[in-house]
């Protein structure tokens, strides 16, 4: 014996789908048969957007629907879930999130509650006041970054604010440290805020050559990661020769990344390997205060949907005969339109906790 611990190096990357492995609990409640609490709820509190980015679906899905959820029926619903123990709060779109009236009300009282709150944005909204707020509230940020020039980002969000965001995000990341001490010291800088702050590239045919220089500004930014993903079920997908390209300069954008910034992401679709049993770990509210099954209810809103908080409470809908239902019904087939994170993770909770092939019973 040498006396000498065993090093396991684990990466500092808050997005994968390893972290399933902490719903060890909830998934056998499943297995069981039993409707566990979420351990994040979604919220689509907004159903407009101040862009009209390609491909999007939300802008066609949303764009008859009312605009805002009504932050009273809100606030019930965080009540409601916070008392139950749900931990995390995921505020998306929908729409842009920014946008939402009550939007510093709403962070405010969930955080008043006990939640986690994590945000996605396209960032150009942003200002001094709002931008301090957040990085003091926010257990992340994660900031649509699709471009590395200001023209292919004109082309992709239909607004010339590539400029603006840009500042935002410098901003962000100057206002989450604070320079302290003189001289020598005054180079060391400390977290100020605890807010992590992260850029989404969503790669297509009408930016996949900018990847690797987006992911250079990010990292000269100040940002912690930058995530990339390919867009789905779009004319602007990449396919053919084009993808393979397009996976050449993703291999140079994550040769980029060091101890205080990772590129990360896949052009890879992921696969099913069955009928879904993860998603009663992470439900959706949309604007109109109707909840789904999961975030990728878009192309089945008839069978994902299973309650509007406008009618009856959070716990109503969550421990109805209607979510029992609809969760035994989902068709893996129609889980392939989109990469999922919950298809990855449904190996590692099969093999691990299904399985049980780890003995996670003990240590």
């Amino acid at each position: 014996m040498t006396g000498k611990l065993t090093m396991i190096s684990v990466d500092k990357i808050p997005i994968g789908a390893m972290k399933i492995l902490s719903c060890y609990h909830e998934v056998r409640q499943i297995l069981e048969g039993k409707m566990p609490v979420p351990r994040t709820m979604e919220f689509f509190l907004s159903n407009t957007c101040n862009h009209a980015c390609a491909g999007c679906h939300s802008r066609y899905m949303h764009k008859d629907e009312e605009r805002f959820l009504d932050f009273e029926i809100f606030k019930e619903v965080v009540t409601d879930i916070a008392e139950l123990g749900v931990e995390g709060v995921e505020i998306s779109g929908g729409g842009e999130p920014l946008l939402y009236p009550s939007i510093v009300p709403a962070i405010a009282f969930m955080r008043s509650r006990g939640l986690k709150v994590g945000m996605f944005t396209n960032g150009t909204l942003l200002n001094d006041e709002l931008s301090e707020f957040l990085v003091q509230n926010l257990l992340f940020l994660r900031v649509a970054f699709d471009a590395g020039t200001r023209e292919t980002y004109r082309k992709i969000h239909g607004r010339d604010e590539f400029e603006t965001l840009v500042r935002n995000l410098e901003d962000l990341a100057d206002r989450r440290t604070r320079t302290t001490g003189e001289g020598e010291g005054a180079a060391r800088r400390l977290k100020y805020g605890s807010a992590t702050i992260g850029a989404k590239y969503l790669v297509s045919s009408k930016n996949w050559p900018e990847l690797a220089v987006a992911a250079e500004l990010a990292r000269d930014m100040g940002l912690d990661y930058l995530q990339y993903k390919a867009l789905r079920a779009s004319k602007f997908t990449l396919e053919g020769d084009e993808l393979e390209r397009a996976g050449e300069v993703a291999q140079r954008a994550m040769e980029l990344s060091d101890e205080s910034f990772q590129v990360f992401g896949s052009l890879e679709k992921t696969k099913v390997i069955g009928r879904c049993f993860l998603n009663p770990i992470h439900p959706v509210i949309d604007a109109t205060g109707t909840m789904y099954l999961c975030a990728f209810f878009h192309h089945r809103k008839k069978t994902h949907r299973i309650g509007n908080v406008y009618n009856k409470s959070f716990p109503e809908i969550w421990y109805s005969r209607r979510h029992l239902d609809a969760f035994h019904a989902t068709r893996p087939r129609e889980c392939a339109v989109f990469d999922c994170p919950f298809h990855e993770a449904a190996v590692l909770a099969r093999d691990w906790i299904v399985e049980n092939r780890k003995h996670l019973e003990f240590i």
